[in-house]
């Protein structure tokens, strides 16, 4: 017995010497697999700047012209990103990037208007926001300029000097009347949810998923409800997303406690989108998009979908379903924009390439599209179909404005910008 039990210790023991040394050797193959591919790795980047040094000696000995420093390091960060194959991928200057930030934030500085240009040549103000420049100097949505500087100008040099950041002075015609404004940008805080009743439906437009949308989201829907409306219609057209934190916020305002959908990480790492529960919407709903709801907008709509909360109407969304990520270079300030990560449904699966498909298609004609700032509860054929579909048919038109979380007043007018607009 006593032998045995030695032979057992011994071979226990050689067991144990053999896991070691495969252990070993397995950390040492996965080790050098790494050092090489990290030497690989840097192979490759060194001679990548050796080529890109060749070419900068090459120029700087030949070239006839002056060369821009700031440009020439501009154009290389542009190219750079242009050749990764990420088609969301961006070099933003500080002063573009400081701009972003404020954007995002929910905050903007500017006059406060914005514009397109119509079939005729004229260019007309789309929307006028609460609180900028342009709202306190009294322009109105639908006014048309007819001179910049007492000079007739044509879009692209109104649109040029709307957004050089300077002090402009501009001539509209508001009917039969003639009015000039001299505005400067200003900061104000931007408006990204208004809501007001169509009849007994509470009508929702959420422009893009900013930092001050989910408390702006939350007033409204208070609102609405302290309205007596009985069920809701969500315009997400032409809304591209924003911050994703934001339209996690928002979803959770409307589905029960759980997971909701995945992001995927670019080493594949998977982690789940939850709901905290909040409120779960109870009420029916329909959703409004179209080709231009991107990225945070297709998720919202895409969730409520799969989780029956609401019918989407409208046309297929633009299929933008990665996510992207700011990162800040320390040197200048500026900052590269990366896809990070992408969404994936729990049964549609990634939005990437493939979008939200409505449950009702409803197009818009291309005149409706040229107009779809000024198109109303009438004439609106996206909108007439989500209150045929929620109301059985029956389409009301009396409106009631709904006022923002940052007390000014509502108006069933404003529009964010359509691919035809252009805020300044």
């Amino acid at each position: 017995m006593l032998v045995n039990k030695k032979i057992s210790i011994g071979a226990a023991i050689a067991l144990i010497i053999v896991f070691m040394a495969l252990t070993v050797s397995v950390t040492m193959v996965v080790a050098m697999r790494r050092f090489n591919n990290n030497l690989g790795d840097v192979n490759q980047r060194q001679a990548m700047f050796d080529y890109i040094n060749e070419i900068d000696k090459l120029i700087r000995q030949n070239y006839v012209g002056d060369i821009s420093e700031e440009e020439l390091r501009t154009a290389l960060a542009n190219g750079y990103l242009s050749g990764i194959g990420d088609p969301y991928a961006e070099y933003l200057t500080a002063e573009e990037y400081q701009k972003e930030t404020e954007r995002l934030s929910g905050s903007r500085t500017g006059l406060g208007l914005e514009i397109a240009e119509q079939e005729d040549g004229s260019v007309v103000i789309t929307a006028v926001h609460s609180g900028s420049a342009a709202d306190r100097a009294g322009v109105e949505k639908g006014d048309v300029i007819t001179a910049l500087d007492g000079k007739a100008a044509g879009y692209a040099e109104i649109l040029s000097r709307l957004e050089d950041g300077t002090r402009v002075l501009f001539t509209v015609s508001r009917g039969e009347e003639s009015n000039a404004f001299e505005l400067s940008p200003s900061t104000y805080t931007y408006t990204s949810v208004e809501g007001w009743t169509i009849g007994t439906t509470g009508y929702v437009r959420i422009y893009a998923f900013y930092s001050n949308t989910p408390a702006q989201f939350s007033a409204v829907m208070d609102s609405l409800q302290e309205k007596g409306a009985q069920n809701y219609v969500f315009d997400l057209r032409y809304n591209e997303g924003g911050v994703l934190t934001a339209a996690q916020e928002v979803i959770s305002m409307l589905l029960p406690r759980g997971t909701y959908a995945t992001r995927i990480e670019s080493d594949a790492t998977k982690t789940e989108l939850v709901s905290e529960g909040t409120y779960d919407l109870e009420k029916s709903s329909v959703t409004l998009v179209n080709g231009e709801t991107a990225g945070e907008a297709e998720l919202f709509a895409g969730v409520l979908q799969e989780f029956k909360k609401t019918t989407v109407v409208g046309v297929a969304t633009k299929g933008r379903g990665k996510i992207q990520e700011y990162y800040s270079v320390p040197s200048d300030g500026s900052a590269i924009k990366l896809s990070t990560a992408s969404l994936s449904l729990l049964e549609g699966g990634e939005i990437e390439g493939k979008g939200i498909t409505p449950d009702q298609v409803v197009a818009l004609s291309a005149q409706e599209e040229s107009r779809f700032p000024f198109l109303t509860d009438e004439d609106d054929p996206q909108l007439k179909a989500a209150l045929s579909t929620l109301q059985g048919g029956t389409v009301t038109t009396e409106t009631e404005p709904t006022a923002p979380t940052d007390g000014t007043t509502a108006s069933p007018t404003t529009t964010e910008p359509t691919t035809a607009e252009t805020a300044a």
